[in-house]
């Protein structure tokens, strides 16, 4: 069985994540809980700002986890604010930076448009990467933000979402490091059948 742990460092739903993992088939670990560092994947959920999550990301126990994650080879998902945490740096209350994982900025949606963006959009997936995720393209997933990724390299992207007039990235990859904008643990079936594809896709 695939081993998982989810981050738990201080920010976000986590028991939403872990219910989900557990109910297709899998038992996460919390990182606060963790034996090992041999994981087959990480998740890091969140849901709040890029700034408080900047500094709790820097600890040094997260520093030096992620770090054999990384030597390791592991996957790493990021969710929403998990997500975004991955890039280099984010634009709320000033710059603060990312962990580095994906080259890349976090910058605020446009003052005019109602915030935060809540509630399900479709997803368009560009499958050239993974052949499974065409299953879910248009499929609508739930988001809840303020915040969407900029990416330096555009091979980054996964699939794009519409709110408004505007187009925002909703999934990124780099080698092993992938993430969603959109909460699949929230998603309903549509999201856990997305996570058990995922999981077992590795």
């Amino acid at each position: 069985m695939k081993k998982i742990c989810i981050l738990d460092y201080g920010l976000g739903n986590i028991r939403s994540l872990f219910n989900a993992i557990k109910k297709i088939g899998f038992n996460p670990t919390f990182f606060s809980e963790r034996k090992n560092n041999n994981f087959d994947i990480v998740f890091i959920p969140g849901v709040g700002s890029f700034l408080a999550a900047s500094k709790l990301v820097s600890s040094p126990d997260i520093q030096s986890f992620l770090n054999d994650v990384k030597s390791n080879q592991n996957i790493i998902f990021g969710i929403c604010l998990g997500m975004q945490v991955m890039l280099t740096r984010g634009e709320e209350h000033g710059i603060s930076n990312g962990l580095n994982l994906i080259s890349g900025n976090v910058t605020k949606l446009p003052a005019n448009m109602i915030l935060p963006h809540v509630g399900w959009a479709k997803v368009k997936f560009d499958d050239q990467k993974i052949s499974f995720l065409k299953e879910y393209n248009n499929e609508k997933f739930y988001h809840i933000h303020s915040y969407i990724v900029n990416l330096d390299d555009k091979n980054c992207l996964l699939s794009k979402t519409k709110y408004g007039n505007v187009e925002f990235i909703s999934a990124i990859n780099k080698k092993n490091y992938y993430g969603t904008q959109f909460h699949p643990e929230k998603s309903g079936d549509i999201g856990l059948d997305f996570l058990q594809r995922f999981v077992n896709f590795f």
